[in-house]
């Protein structure tokens, strides 16, 4: 007879949540169909209330909306200067779009590892010669920003796709560096369908930035520096500005942000101290003081061994827990591991000094792939929806290290 295994128990509860646009999106919307002003080639009211908001959200001088995260990256990458003689250092532990950006800009990425124990960039493991720094704030976790600028005397961009409303050392995200880019797709914190916003203090950031995708009308109005107004008429092309429609739900989608962001503490708060009582080997990230995550699936380190991660993720989705696998192992896809079908894709890495990434040069990286969960926290209050997520995950875990 085989031996009898123990039962797991599932949850049972559906995952809370509430609809994803409420009243207020519905009225925002409306009122600009009423108004049949769908696109902004300016800085109209409803381009220049979401702008407004996330800067004051920030902390920041100048926010400027775009049609995507990614759009938003590359502006941000333009702006602070990266060339073909040097590339963007990165951790290889984010989104694909972060790293083939660099691409995009005119560079390339040169990748760091993640700290241990962490699922960010290591501030010790940035390479000497590299132009910028792309730092993602990974699942919302803030990196240690005040460490990274200390690392280098490069321009640091702030990849904050995860990290709405986050903070490091009392001090948003977003603000740290020479400029911050937030995602506006629809999974994240604050969605406008799609969208992104860059924000700076540096003013010739914001109009460098500006030149990449918006109309030659907001250029006439707003570009002061010398050295940019001869672009004025004509920018550089792109059309990545944002629809008045994704503005006006962002604007409204940010000023629920701090509810939903508590519920989301609370929740983690719930499920972090019932694994301290069980002695259950899995925890969040321990933030600095005076920082707050972002919430954008919250990532769990587990501190026992995984050896087996898959096995481990197929126990965790047959007890029906909110989980979902990290971002695919990027330094292994066609793309990036093979010179020749990247050469072909951006010509101009021709004329670089690339070369594809070995995965296993990065060690931090390896374990945060083993050793991470990213788990779904409800943004509504859910405390018997979390004892049930405690318990299996405990079960889990005990059953499968």
């Amino acid at each position: 007879m085989p031996e009898h295994l123990p039962t797991i128990p599932a949850v049972t509860l559906p995952f809370p949540r509430t609809v994803k646009y409420g009243p207020d999106d519905h009225a925002a919307v409306a009122a600009l169909l009423d108004q049949g002003r769908l696109s902004d080639t300016g800085r109209g009211p409803t381009i220049a209330a979401c702008e407004g908001a996330f800067a004051a959200a920030t902390g920041t001088r100048h926010a400027l909306s775009f049609n995507s995260g990614t759009a938003a990256l590359q502006a941000a990458l333009h702006a602070v200067g990266v060339t073909p003689d040097a590339g963007v250092a990165m951790s290889p532990l984010t989104w694909i779009s972060a790293i083939l950006v660099a691409l995009h800009a005119g560079s390339y990425p040169v990748f760091a590892d993640v700290e241990p124990g962490s699922v960010n960039l290591d501030p010790a493991a940035i390479p000497a010669g590299c132009g910028t720094v792309l730092v993602t704030h990974a699942w919302g976790t803030p990196a240690r920003m005040d460490a990274l600028l200390a690392a280098t005397d490069q321009p640091i961009v702030e990849d904050c796709s995860h990290a709405h409303g986050a903070r490091y050392a009392d001090r948003p995200l977003g603000s740290w560096g020479a400029a911050g880019c937030f995602s506006l797709m629809e999974r994240k914190p604050v969605s406008a369908g799609e969208g992104g916003i860059l924000t700076t203090n540096d003013r010739c950031v914001y109009e460098r930035a500006m030149t990449v995708g918006h109309h030659p009308h907001r250029l006439a109005a707003e570009l002061t520096q010398p050295d940019l107004l001869a672009l004025s008429g004509t920018g550089l092309g792109y059309k990545t500005r944002m629809p008045t429609l994704a503005a006006a739900i962002a604007h409204t989608q940010l000023r629920a942000l701090p509810a939903r962001a508590a519920a989301a503490e609370s929740n983690l708060a719930d499920l972090t101290t019932a694994h301290a009582a069980t002695g259950t080997p899995i925890g969040a990230p321990v933030l600095a003081p005076g920082s707050v995550r972002g919430w954008y699936g919250t990532p769990l380190i587990i501190t026992e061994p995984v050896t087996d991660p898959d096995a481990l993720y197929d126990a965790f989705t047959a007890a029906r827990l909110p989980v979902r696998r990290l971002y695919d192992d990027w330094l292994t896809s066609p793309l990036l591991a093979d010179p020749a079908l990247l050469r072909s894709a951006f010509p101009h890495v021709r004329h670089t000094p690339w070369t594809a990434p070995d995965p296993h040069a990065f060690p931090g990286y390896l374990q945060a792939r083993r050793q991470t969960v990213l788990v779904k926290i409800p943004d509504v209050p859910a405390a018997d929806y979390m004892h049930q997520v405690a318990a299996a995950l405990t079960a889990c875990l005990h059953h499968h290290l």
